[in-house]
């Protein structure tokens, strides 16, 4: 026997009808979306330090920055380049090293050659 139904005709012809056929918009569950409909997607990728050879990076550079001599300022360029490398972009880690060069800290060609370095050890994430 069927526990949710109704007679809908007289009991000599008993036909039975189930209830949420009866009234199918009624007791429905509302929609549910698959995934969070506001989620644009993020900020997009960029151009960062691949993690998996950021120990590569850091003894390269160290070793650019040594050949060029820069002295006392070594470790704080080196950690502000390797800083903006992995949690910004290229494009700032860039844009630092040519605020030193223009401070005159790094000369245009060790400049260029810390900017190949960026992009020879960048991926996109």
């Amino acid at each position: 026997m069927l526990l949710n139904t109704k007679y809908i005709l007289p009991e000599s012809e008993k036909i039975l009808v189930k209830d949420h056929l009866m009234n199918s918009h009624f007791g429905q569950k509302p929609y549910k979306p698959k995934h969070n409909q506001r989620n644009t997607g993020g900020d997009g990728r960029e151009r960062k330090l691949n993690m998996k050879r950021e120990k590569y990076f850091r003894f390269d550079l160290d070793d650019l920055l040594v050949q060029y001599e820069l002295g006392e300022n070594k470790s704080i360029i080196a950690a502000t380049i390797l800083n903006k490398l992995t949690r910004q972009s290229v494009d700032d880690a860039a844009e630092y090293v040519n605020r030193v060069r223009e401070a005159g800290t790094l000369t245009p060609e060790a400049a260029e050659t810390v900017k190949a370095l960026l992009q020879r050890y960048s991926k996109w994430r």
